[in-house]
């Protein structure tokens, strides 16, 4: 993999990552060459422009609106260099004297809450950075803000980042106490209201041990909303908690065709495998091809959703992150996940969204036939796997009959188990659809 000034691969040279923190995830972000004659505002000129670059590759349209002036500073050995430190006197030795053995990392601080800024949630997020200021305006604001959108759209992960700033806004210290997540799955309402009713009496009273934050995971759930929280707003609020509620639509969406869904995908593709590029030194186009490829095809999948069902039940991008970044074994993860996840669920919703209504002149095109037109894996057509195919008389479509009975759907999920089936089976269309179906929803 070349890259321009320092970003070049040599023998020795220092590994430059980015410690976040909010996650405490190391995202590694290329190498520096660090000579014996390397000086200090050199070397700071170099990491911003490393990490300028950096940005370009994972967001090429510039949706995150961060660059070089994102930096806080970057620490060598037990050396920290902030980024206002022109004016500072150097340290005693040049950079490459704390580059010594195996001690080579260059650790890259962003702004983050000490100085008020939210970059470095920006970055861990892969959100746009505008976006993030307005959630946490409203966290300031209002205290309270719930995230809605379908299934798999990374609203717990983003909750969960956002809370992680608030108190440290606050600051306040990390504990295992300081966020509470409830998860109302399987839990009644009247469990749910006894906890916040709990939590409400805490907070009135010394409140030692009262979280700073609590997120309500999969509220919707719930059935009846004032029911719940009648009684709850009305507490003490000289703690300041924060709540954080999911899944219902009010005040911000989470969409699959908005950001800051619409381009996550990409953005986390991009930087998982440029992270790969950088730890094997190597750039395949190939595998470069296919992850450009997956974002088109979750695109292409939920304009065939939302023509044929509606947008409510669009597939969300959690399915699609955990892609390898190997070319074979991209191969196999996606028939796997087309087979055996995807086309099981786009059944249900598009059979249960004609049932509701056809739109009149919308025409039918197998999503299956545009993956094969488009297909990034090289191999001669007669090599290219048994995917299934979505057909009309499938779901019933322009006064086809659908052969199954409509059921509850599910959305799709990363984590099923697809080494159950075999990804280079022949089997029958329908026999295997029916499997899948079993297996799926």
């Amino acid at each position: 993999m070349k890259m321009q000034s320092g970003l070049r691969y040599e023998e020795k040279c220092g590994k430059c990552s980015i410690i976040n923190y909010y996650s405490n995830q190391i995202f590694l972000i290329g190498c520096i060459g660090v000579s014996g004659k390397t000086k200090w505002d050199v070397l700071d000129g170099v990491v911003r422009r490393l990490f300028k670059e950096y940005i370009s590759h994972i967001d090429p349209v510039s949706q995150l609106g961060l660059g070089c002036d994102s930096v806080g500073g970057y620490s060598v050995g037990d050396v920290h260099r902030p980024s206002s430190s022109t004016d500072s006197p150097p340290p005693e030795l040049l950079p490459c004297g704390y580059l010594v053995g195996e001690n080579n990392h260059i650790n890259i601080q962003l702004k983050g809450v000490s100085c008020g800024s939210v970059d470095s949630l920006s970055f861990d997020s892969l959100t746009p950075k505008p976006m993030v200021q307005r959630f946490v305006s409203l966290l300031k604001e209002h205290r309270r803000i719930i995230l809605s959108g379908p299934s798999g759209t990374g609203k717990t992960h983003l909750a969960n980042q956002l809370a992680r700033f608030m108190v440290l806004l606050q600051q306040q210290p990390l504990t295992p106490n300081t966020i509470v997540t409830f998860n109302v799955d399987h839990k009644s309402g009247k469990e749910l209201r006894q906890y916040l009713s709990g939590l409400a009496e805490q907070c009135s009273g010394s409140g030692a041990d009262c979280p700073l934050v609590v997120i309500l995971d999969n509220l919707h759930h719930v059935s009846s909303l004032g029911e719940i929280f009648n009684g709850v707003f009305s507490c003490s609020s000289q703690h300041r908690s924060l709540l954080l509620y999911r899944d219902l639509v009010m005040w911000v969406l989470c969409a699959n065709h908005t950001e800051p869904v619409k381009g996550f995908l990409g953005r986390f593709l991009r930087r998982k495998l440029l992270e790969t590029e950088i730890q094997s030194r190597t750039r395949d186009t190939d595998l470069v091809r296919i992850v450009d490829w997956i974002p088109r095809v979750w695109h292409h999948l939920n304009r065939f959703l939302e023509t044929h069902s509606s947008s409510d039940v669009t597939i969300g991008p959690r399915l699609f992150l955990s892609c390898p970044m190997d070319v074979e074994g991209s191969r196999v993860w996606f028939t796997d996940l087309w087979n055996y996840s995807i086309i099981p669920y786009m059944l249900e919703a598009v059979r249960e969204g004609l049932q509701v209504r056809q739109r009149p002149g919308a025409v039918w095109e197998d999503p299956c036939a545009w993956v094969m037109d488009t297909y990034p894996w090289a191999s001669a057509p007669s090599d290219w796997p048994p995917l299934l195919q979505l057909r009309p008389e499938d779901v019933g479509f322009d006064g086809y009959s659908a052969p199954r009975e409509s059921s509850r759907k599910e959305a799709p999920q990363s984590d099923s188990d697809p080494q159950s089936y075999d990804s280079d089976s022949t089997s029958h269309h329908d026999d295997l659809l029916d499997q899948s179906l079993e297996s799926t929803l």
